[in-house]
């Protein structure tokens, strides 16, 4: 269930918030103890990006921000995304290249990325 925003301007925005992580089974949420995705359900891993569901009835777009942590970022990984009304694909870039790398290629037991983001949701 994502968090709603009221803005001043009477906007509602759903969050949109999660970390993923591949540990050699494939990418997945990190949904823990410490750790607990708004408004995302899912995850699907292509060959060239990672698709993110986020089915919270948004008419339009705010933002949506991806990064690195720690680990990837010293390994000079980028992030890219595309962002959609109910899921968003996140493209991954190693160094100075421009082609995507393949997410199952990124395995790591504590490297993640971290994803945040808004979207308008209709008026209440």
């Amino acid at each position: 269930m994502p968090t709603h925003v009221l803005t001043p301007a009477g906007a509602r925005l759903a969050l949109i918030s999660c970390a993923l992580r591949n540990t050699g089974a494939g990418w997945a949420l990190i949904d823990d103890a410490a750790h607990a995705p708004s408004g995302v359900t899912g995850v699907v891993q292509h060959p060239d990006h990672l698709e993110i569901k986020h089915p919270v009835g948004a008419v339009k777009v705010s933002s949506m921000q991806v990064g690195p942590d720690e680990y990837y970022a010293a390994r000079a990984l980028r992030c890219g995304a595309s962002v959609g009304l109910a899921l968003s694909r996140i493209y991954l870039y190693s160094g100075s290249s421009t082609a995507p790398v393949d997410p199952a290629t990124l395995v790591s037991s504590s490297g993640n990325l971290w994803v945040t983001g808004f979207l308008e949701l209709p008026p209440a």
